[in-house]
């Protein structure tokens, strides 16, 4: 007779062999694929190529979320910073998706270029590191996903502009962009992702789940939406909605467990000057066009009240963007601004084609600001204040929802007065007023000339007109054009280009613009020598001697035995009539100084008072 621990050994014994035998095999196949180097764990920060000591964030990071081959061609701008962050930096970390990321400027006019550049003025002598790891087409799903990579950086705050693109964006509910799977596989599939196996699997399903990468309409923006339809409140809207809500809360748990401050800002996007992408009503010609005829006839003969009681008919019959769209301008020119803004934010909130979130996604950004004591920075306001009539339109934004340079400063101001205010991470003195910041903003004509162009393209293709046509570069005219179009067509990088820039302005005697891009090359490459010192000399020759302490400092650290940078660090500290510090660097020049230069700044200093 068998005992009860053998017979229990007979019943236990398959049913663990059933389950480990599969379990082994599972893992021998994740190390052999591994071993022949298939796949990649794409980590969204990497050592920086030619900078030791520095990381920057993995151009490929996008590949996380696709079969190989089948990504769309989207990074983040790079950034190099510190892989051991050094005592009393401000480490700041960008969150989002192309409004965050700057686009179609790139990272200058993104929050981390402006918001870098603005606190490099006031902060001089605390070690500044803004870092994005923004970019087009993203949503919460990548938001989420970087989370842990972006705490083991150690942040003091994570900034976060995010939620216009989480219909269409990479994991949307509408999206062509890996956009299948409810919200529960798309979680799992951001844990497996680095698995091998995994990607195995990606890989085979790839001819069968892949949308095509080009085509007649090959903007991103036409490869992401599919030409879907989401209606207001229907199923897939409110799973949109649902989806931002959930993956929204992890995040901001994520971040508060850690002890990151968080300043997350609601968004804006263009709602007076662009017309619904997708809002035709679905109604019968007879029961339509007595009423248009209607609307525009009073609209012609400027009887205001005709026309509005001919919209609100067709409003009773159909809710569709274009009658509200309609409507608001209709409001507009009747001079009734409240309800023509109104009128515009209901037309933007039932466009189908949903590249612009709708008020209830900046309705659930101030709930989750709230319920997990983030700061919420109204993004939105800022914008609505600088536009006639608080109703946002061309003059802040380029198209739908990306801002012009104006709009990006005013968005980055609107995080800078936040960070300047936060108990934990403010109150510092500002010692450069928003209108000289403004003045001195972070992007160059070089960035506006591009900038021009990439929007001109976007405009002339899907979803902006039904026949794609080809915009050729403008020929150049002067010497920015000319270093604008070889940017442009690869000939210079942007490190060349903004080399030849600073040359040009600085023969031509315009110190303003040549210190913009002096400084901009000494942000991009905070260890090398050039920019640094250029950016120092520039800003003494202007008489900023406080500000060029920084710069000249830098350059000090890569070439500290170079006597041009050291007799400029000695005259900034004169400058600002700091004698004890001005003598401190010469002391520490001592070494690097021939005799007689050494005696006459000892004797120059020894003049001040």
């Amino acid at each position: 007779m068998s005992s009860p621990i053998s017979l229990r050994n007979r019943v236990l014994f398959p049913v663990i062999t059933a389950v480990v035998v599969p379990l082994l095999i599972l893992a021998l196949l994740e190390l052999l694929l591994r071993l022949v180097g298939f796949g990649a764990s794409q980590p969204l920060f990497v050592d920086a190529k030619g900078m030791p000591g520095y990381l920057q964030a993995n151009l490929a990071v996008i590949e996380r979320y696709f079969p190989a081959g089948s990504a769309p061609k989207v990074s983040i701008d790079t950034i190099y910073f510190r892989q051991q962050k050094e005592p009393g930096t401000l480490r700041v970390v960008v969150q989002g998706g192309s409004s965050a990321a700057g686009y179609p400027y790139g990272r200058w006019a993104g929050l981390a270029g402006m918001l870098q550049d603005r606190l490099e003025n006031d902060l001089n002598e605390r070690p500044i590191e803004v870092i994005t790891t923004a970019m087009s087409a993203v949503n919460s799903y990548t938001l989420l996903d970087f989370a842990d990579e972006i705490t083991a950086i150690e942040p003091d705050a994570v900034l976060i502009y995010a939620g216009h693109n989480e219909f269409v964006g990479v994991m949307g509910v509408g999206s062509a962009l890996a956009g299948d799977n409810s919200r529960g596989a798309k979680l799992l599939m951001l844990k497996l992702r680095h698995l091998r196996l995994y990607q195995a699997w990606q890989r085979l399903l790839a001819p069968v789940t892949v949308a095509p990468q080009e085509g007649a309409r090959g903007t991103l923006m036409a490869r992401a939406a599919a030409q879907q339809k989401i209606p207001y409140q229907s199923d897939i809207y409110q799973q949109g909605l649902a989806q931002f809500e959930g993956n929204m809360d992890l995040l901001l748990a994520h971040y508060a467990r850690a002890g990151i401050p968080v300043l997350i800002s609601t968004l804006a996007s263009n709602e007076h000057d662009q017309p619904p992408f997708v809002g035709e009503p679905q109604i019968a010609d007879k029961q339509w066009q007595p009423l248009w005829n209607d609307y525009r006839g009073a609209l012609e003969a400027g009887d205001w009240a005709q026309g509005r009681a001919a919209l609100e008919a067709l409003l009773a019959l159909d809710d569709a963007a274009n009658i509200w769209y309609a409507l608001g301008q209709l409001e507009w020119q009747a001079g009734a601004h409240d309800a023509a803004r109104t009128a515009f934010v209901a037309a933007r909130d039932r466009d189908q084609l949903r590249f612009r979130a709708s008020a209830e996604v900046n309705q659930l950004i101030r709930t989750l600001a709230t319920a997990h004591q983030a700061t919420l920075v109204d993004g939105e306001a800022a914008l609505r204040g600088a536009c006639p009539h608080n109703i946002i339109d061309n003059s802040v934004m380029l198209e739908h929802l990306h801002p012009n340079g104006w709009g990006y400063f005013l968005l980055a101001d609107a995080f800078y007065q936040a960070l300047q205010q936060h108990p934990q991470l403010g109150g510092w003195q500002q010692l450069i007023t928003r209108d000289q910041a403004w003045q001195e903003k972070p992007l160059t004509a070089v960035d506006d000339i591009i900038a021009d162009y990439k929007i001109r393209v976007l405009k002339a293709d899907y979803p902006f007109t039904k026949v794609k046509r080809d915009i050729p570069f403008p020929t150049p005219t002067n010497v920015v054009e000319q270093i604008a179009a070889q940017y442009q067509m690869g000939k210079l990088d942007w490190f060349k280009s903004q080399q030849s820039l600073l040359g040009h302005y600085r023969s031509s005697g315009d110190s303003l613009n040549a210190l913009r891009s002096a400084r901009l090359l000494a942000q991009a490459f905070p260890s090398q020598f050039g920019p640094n010192f250029a950016t120092g000399a520039l800003l003494l020759s202007r008489q900023d001697g406080r500000r060029a302490v920084r710069y000249l400092e830098r350059a000090l650290t890569s070439d500290p035995r170079n006597p041009e940078a050291w007799k400029a660090l000695i005259f900034a500290h004169a400058q600002q009539g700091n004698k004890q510090l001005a003598i401190a660097a010469l002391e520490r020049a001592a070494d690097y100084l021939a005799p007689a230069e050494r005696q006459q700044l000892q004797q120059r200093l020894a003049s001040m008072p």
